[in-house]
């Protein structure tokens, strides 16, 4: 008789040499599983808001400030603005603003970057390399 998969489901299983495994005492409760969507290097396009529907998070270049439209669709890249719009469209949980342009590295300016997003989308955040984050609020 096959086993593959059996404990998996949760089944018994008796082995040949008397030993029985019940399949249950290896299974936790079912979780509801996450979306995490991930965009760097773009500019905006028509199937961004399909492909991060109701996401739990959404990771996002946003190389400039709002205002500099112009600038960053000529270099294929999306403004604070453009990120924020884009998940309140796509009604996901929360925004990572990610690959901040170097013309911002003082902390008032990222923190103006991450306030014009929070006008439009309030769960934005303006996040750097290595940061950590708790997402047991934000995913459950």
């Amino acid at each position: 008789m096959r086993r593959k998969g059996r404990l998996k489901k949760g089944e018994t299983v008796a082995f040949n040499d008397g030993r029985i495994i019940d399949g249950k005492a290896f299974l936790s409760l079912p979780q509801k599983g996450r979306v995490v969507a991930i965009f760097g290097d773009t500019k905006a396009c028509l199937q961004a808001v399909r492909a991060t529907q109701n996401a739990d998070v959404l990771v996002h270049e946003a190389t400039f400030a709002a205002g500099d439209e112009e600038t960053a669709e000529r270099v294929f890249h999306l403004t604070v603005s453009d990120a924020a719009k884009l998940a309140l469209q796509a009604n996901v949980k929360q925004l990572y603003l990610t690959h901040i342009s170097a013309r911002y590295t003082e902390e008032g300016q990222r923190l103006m970057l991450e306030r014009q997003a929070q006008t439009i989308f309030p769960a934005s955040k303006v996040v750097g390399d290595f940061d950590v984050f708790d997402t047991e609020s934000v995913l459950f």
